[in-house]
């Protein structure tokens, strides 16, 4: 098949919509097939990639997603787009790319399918508008768009259930993203990791219990609960935990670290290459997530693919990864649960590796080519459904 990837995020941007998109197309060309990203430019740079179509872009009006950004109409990208016969359109952001999968689909009569990343009702605080005015806009925003698409794609069952209260009217379907098991990777000394990035003596990490976490440092990862966690953590344990990722709360977070003493128990480590991220999470003894907001958990499934096992609050994706428990321990948003749970992991050091040939068990079981076996069956079912009844009309529900 050719497929057209059509997303708002992309590389050089770092979130877990790129992941998702490369380690999916990946495994995509691996089996054979022909797969075109559109995508916004970023910052003016150039692109020779032929499988890349770059739109011109401006960054997101926001500005606390400054990172993000806003594809302008241009012509040519949809004249490439009408020459190379595409046979399936995947859109995975409803933002000005996902418009304009829209209109290639109309336009060019290709069946559309698209995947529902992201709980957007937990990033209305970002929108400058009244937050119950923005939590309408979510809802229209997803009924309308999913609804005139072929198929939708959830990364879980909850996200399947939050996307069906929307209304939307189209069949969804949960299909993770997957995990590449990289066999192929190779150890790396976490001295030589902090050195790279010039994180400061190895020296002071040395002996201790590691603790690791990814993502962005923006108010909907909840990366001040964890550092509270670690305050209390202290009392008991004897760590030092690396936190990879950066973002619009990094000062909040730092002064936060400061005021709770934790500055030599701390490192804010940034962004980090792909490759590296899975270094510096082999190297520790626990993944910690606070996070709410995740629609599949996909850092906590690259963490178990590396036998990292997990302590992580329960939510929409994060309890269909870990459930009963595999491969680490969800728990309440309560504070209590949470740091007993770290607790009970760093004092057994007989359940903490259980736990972590659990993950990677379970981390198999989500491998990419099982989830991208998924998908491939929903594109055809899609072409099929779409050369029996054309493009999906979408039926009005009640209003919300």
């Amino acid at each position: 098949m050719r497929i057209a990837i059509f997303s708002d995020s992309y590389r050089p941007e770092i979130n877990g919509v790129v992941t998702s998109v490369d380690t999916v197309c990946d495994e995509l060309r691996e089996q054979g097939h022909e797969v075109y990203i559109f995508a916004p430019r970023y910052f003016g740079r150039r692109d020779d990639n032929p499988w890349h179509v770059r739109f011109p872009s401006i960054p997101f009006p926001f500005p606390q997603m400054k990172e993000r950004r806003v594809s302008l109409p241009w012509g040519g990208a949809l004249r490439k787009f009408g020459k190379l016969e595409i046979d399936v359109i995947h859109s995975q952001v409803p933002g000005t790319n996902g418009i304009y999968a829209l209109i290639a689909s109309w336009l060019w009569r290709v069946p559309h399918v698209h995947t529902y990343h992201t709980h957007y009702m937990e990033y209305t605080h970002y929108m400058p508008f009244a937050l119950n005015f923005s939590k309408r806009a979510v809802i229209w925003i997803a009924r309308h768009f999913c609804g005139r698409c072929q198929h939708v794609i959830s990364p879980s069952h909850g996200m399947r259930e939050a996307i069906l209260e929307h209304g939307v009217d189209a069949p969804v379907s949960v299909v993770p993203t997957g995990i590449d098991m990289r066999t192929d990777q190779e150890s790396q000394a976490l001295s030589d990791l902090l050195t790279r990035y010039d994180l400061g003596d190895p020296a002071r990490v040395s002996g201790k219990r590691l603790l690791v976490s990814v993502g962005r440092l923006g108010r909907e990862k909840n990366i001040c609960y964890l550092i509270r966690a670690l305050a209390i953590i202290k009392e008991r344990h004897d760590f030092h935990f690396l936190m990879i990722g950066n973002g619009p709360d990094r000062s909040e977070i730092e002064e936060l670290i400061d005021r709770l003493g934790l500055g030599d128990r701390v490192t804010l480590v940034g962004y980090v290459g792909h490759e590296d991220i899975f270094a510096f999470i082999q190297q520790c003894d626990l993944f910690v997530f606070a996070s709410v907001t995740e629609t599949q958990g996909l850092v906590l499934l690259e963490s178990m693919s590396v036998g990292t096992p997990v302590v992580a609050i329960e939510g929409i994706g994060v309890s269909d990864l870990l459930e009963h428990n595999t491969g680490g321990l969800a728990t309440r948003s309560s504070m209590v649960d949470f740091t007993n749970a770290v607790d009970r992991m760093l004092s057994d050091d007989e359940l903490l590796h259980r736990k972590g040939v659990e993950a990677l068990e379970r981390a198999h079981e989500w491998s990419v080519e099982n989830q991208v076996a998924k998908i491939i069956r929903i594109y055809r079912d899609s072409i099929d459904d779409f050369r029996r009844h054309g493009l999906p009309r979408f039926r009005r529900r009640q209003r919300y």
